[in-house]
């Protein structure tokens, strides 16, 4: 009765147009809502909500018409590999009996508490911190409903939006210059926790605002190859856009002395002139990449002129505990193998663990490094799951760069290397905990998975989510 139902519907409202248009303008919905109050991953809970309750329209719709058989072709996989991401935290809450918890590690400590206040061995959930656990499990709505909506939409919708993230980065820049104008106490602070006198822009952290911006420079290389000059034809305006965005978001990230920013900035430069390149008819391409590799000599040079002394000031700054607390996380996450400790709990198990030496002021709420985090709070799990991931990251890119056609194939070349710069990121710091970032990393998986060759393209489409 299920499928006579869904035949009729698909025969009755024509879901190759109408949905397409319902799941795009409920993406569109979220990036923006997202982008604007999702810049930070801490006290900011009515933000947060905004973001959730934006993407329960394009959650809704994309799993009605995932159930519905209308995903890609290639899409079973990654979409198991995400439900399976979503059912780690919720595992974490299910009440176990004190038989079991009792004797997991690291819960010798609440059995004292326990003790101390007589409430005896009442079922508890695996998590150290259920409440935190729980958020975290709330917060995979956003991206989870950015994945499945990008796999849906069309390659001329996902243009659009990686051209509103554009934009949107562009806000983001010139709200950071406004904000180092208007001093430390400036209004355009959004975050009560934040970097004072720094170009945040749309987030709490300049590290984050930095890797917005650098990330999403291998994006406007695909916009600006298309550049041919300035005409009287209105569609040279995008290119032409996207080309000072390229400039300009160089400069950005130098001016917001992030560390990572710079690190990465290279990378991200050789990513973006590789997408050029590879990518495309082979006539004007080498112009284009010549052209952009030109001009983001001329941006470094800028940079390296004008602003090389606070960047080399950033690198001797010594008051570094980030490399004094990953010792003390892997130890950590060595006492709650197999499982972690739960999502969410880095904050209460580090503090509990954290040596006296190292208190201060400065407190350790992420061990930026998220792949540590990751070890801590699910253990081998959560390894394993990020091994997935990485292996189907990998055999997606190799085939999206292997390929010199096809629709959307420069926009997904250029979105592997924008997950490769957040991953990167993520090594010293935890972009991805930021909704912001992590529904534009949803955005760009949910594109690769979605992305075909030219050859498989031109078959007739199956309406079998994974099928082929």
């Amino acid at each position: 009765m299920v499928s006579q139902t869904m035949a009729g519907f698909r025969e009755s409202w024509a879901p190759d147009r109408q949905a397409q248009t319902a799941v795009f303008a409920s993406a569109l919905l979220l990036e923006v809502f997202a982008t604007l109050f999702g810049g930070a991953s801490q006290t900011n809970a009515l933000s947060l909500l905004a973001v959730e309750v934006a993407s329960l329209p394009l959650l809704f719709v994309s799993v009605y018409l995932m159930l519905a058989r209308a995903g890609p072709r290639g899409a079973l996989l990654p979409i198991i590999l995400m439900v399976l991401v979503i059912l780690v935290p919720i595992a974490q809450l299910i009440p176990l009996p004190a038989s079991i918890w009792t004797g997991l590690p690291g819960r010798g400590a609440m059995l004292q508490v326990l003790d101390a206040a007589n409430l005896g061995r009442p079922s508890l959930p695996y998590s150290l911190t259920p409440q935190d656990t729980w958020r975290s499990a709330l917060g995979l709505a956003p991206p989870a409903a950015m994945f499945m909506g990008a796999m849906l939409l069309s390659d001329a919708q996902r243009r659009v939006m990686a051209g509103l993230w554009l934009a949107l980065a562009t806000i983001s820049l010139l709200i950071g210059v406004l904000q180092i104008l208007g001093g430390p106490n400036s209004p355009l602070y959004f975050y009560d926790i934040t970097n004072e006198g720094s170009p945040v822009g749309l987030f709490s952290n300049r590290n984050h605002n930095a890797s917005f911006l650098l990330c999403l420079l291998p994006v406007a290389a695909v916009f600006a190859a298309e550049f041919r000059g300035i005409g009287e034809d209105w569609r040279a305006i995008p290119p032409l856009l996207a080309v000072l965005y390229f400039l300009i978001g160089i400069v950005g990230v130098a001016v917001m002395h992030s560390r990572a920013g710079v690190f990465l900035l290279i990378p991200a430069l050789i990513g973006s002139v590789a997408v050029v390149v590879t990518g495309g008819a082979l006539r004007g391409r080498i112009r284009a990449a010549a052209g952009l590799a030109a001009g983001a000599a001329v941006a470094v040079g800028a940079v390296l002129i004008f602003g090389f002394a606070p960047i080399l000031d950033r690198f001797y700054d010594t008051g570094e505990l980030r490399f004094e607390g990953w010792p003390i996380v892997v130890k950590a996450a060595q006492s709650y193998l197999p499982f972690g400790s739960g999502i969410g709990s880095f904050d209460t198990v580090y503090r509990s663990v954290e040596p006296l030496t190292q208190v201060s002021t400065v407190y350790f709420n992420h061990a930026h490094n998220d792949y540590l985090e990751l070890f801590l709070e699910t253990g081998l799990v959560g390894a394993a799951l990020f091994a997935l991931f990485a292996i189907w990251f990998l055999i997606r890119a190799f085939v999206i760069w292997t390929q010199r056609d096809g629709e959307g194939r420069n926009l997904a070349a250029a979105l592997t290397v924008l997950v490769v710069l957040l991953l990167a990121h993520s090594l010293l710091d935890y972009p991805l905990r930021t909704q912001a970032l992590a529904g534009l990393f949803a955005f760009a998986c949910g594109a690769m998975a979605a992305y075909r060759p030219a050859a498989l393209a031109a078959r007739p489409k199956s309406r079998t989510v994974g099928a082929g």
